[in-house]
């Protein structure tokens, strides 16, 4: 059962995004040297490496400690359904669904303040949990 409340979520979700947002300066360093004005294909293949590296940080850090920097500093670890640490297959399908949930105005968090086990849209469709250890 999930027992993390949404507010927990979002504050690891916070802590996140500042370790995210520092690694994306820090790789996009051999970027600057390109014109992106004139080039559009090049923009999108700098959109898709920004995502690829975002995606990366996450699916490591879950299969790898069973949680983000933020996860653990809120003290949320993340399992599979039957309590086992996640694969690959399952992290990389609960980044993108929740990506997707985060992009439609958040409607796949906000779907856990109205169910009873407090699952996200991305937890329920990737057999996660987020428990309190």
């Amino acid at each position: 059962m999930c027992n993390v409340s949404i507010w927990r979520r979002f504050g690891a979700i916070l802590y996140d995004s500042f370790l995210v947002f520092a690694i994306l300066i820090i790789m996009s360093l051999p970027l600057y040297s390109f014109d992106l004005q004139e080039n559009k294909s090049l923009k999108v293949a700098i959109q898709i490496y920004y995502y690829l590296i975002t995606q990366y940080f996450f699916v490591w850090f879950w299969v790898n400690n069973q949680g983000t920097l933020g996860m653990k500093t809120w003290k949320i670890k993340i399992v599979s359904d039957s309590q086992e640490p996640l694969s690959y297959k399952k992290a990389v399908i609960r980044f993108n669904v929740a990506t997707l949930s985060f992009l439609f105005f958040g409607l796949g968090f906000l779907i856990s303040i109205f169910r009873k086990d407090r699952k996200c849209l991305h937890d329920f469709i990737s057999r996660t949990n987020l428990i309190k250890p």
